[in-house]
């Protein structure tokens, strides 16, 4: 979870820093994808997300997959938490309810 959700931050983060290429067609996307793999912060994002693929791998071969997909909803709540607190995005109550809701259902699953 922590990689999953470092790395989305780092992705975030980073293509906040991009503004939009003046160049037109194939050239504005080959533009931006020189951008994007030049950008350390948005590297550093992949490369969290490629550890989190091998860590959920690894926890799939020991876990059921009944008990590890409601456990990924953590996932939610942890990146909303981080994006409110890191990247200062701004939570509506309707978001809170949400995380209640996903909290709510993975102890009701948990419990089970």
């Amino acid at each position: 979870m922590a990689f999953d959700t470092a790395g989305n931050i780092l992705l975030k983060q980073g293509m906040n820093g991009f503004s939009e290429s003046t160049l037109a067609g194939w050239r504005k996307h080959w533009a931006n994808i020189k951008l994007v793999l030049g950008s350390n912060i948005l590297m550093l994002g992949a490369l969290c997300m490629v550890c989190e693929a091998i860590v959920w791998f690894g926890f799939l071969s020991i876990t059921p997959l009944n008990v590890a997909g409601p456990m990924a909803s953590a996932n939610n709540v942890f990146i909303l938490l981080a994006s409110s607190w890191l990247l200062k995005e701004r939570v509506t109550p309707k978001r809170w309810l949400g995380v209640a809701l996903i909290i709510s259902g993975m102890l009701f699953v948990g419990s089970a």
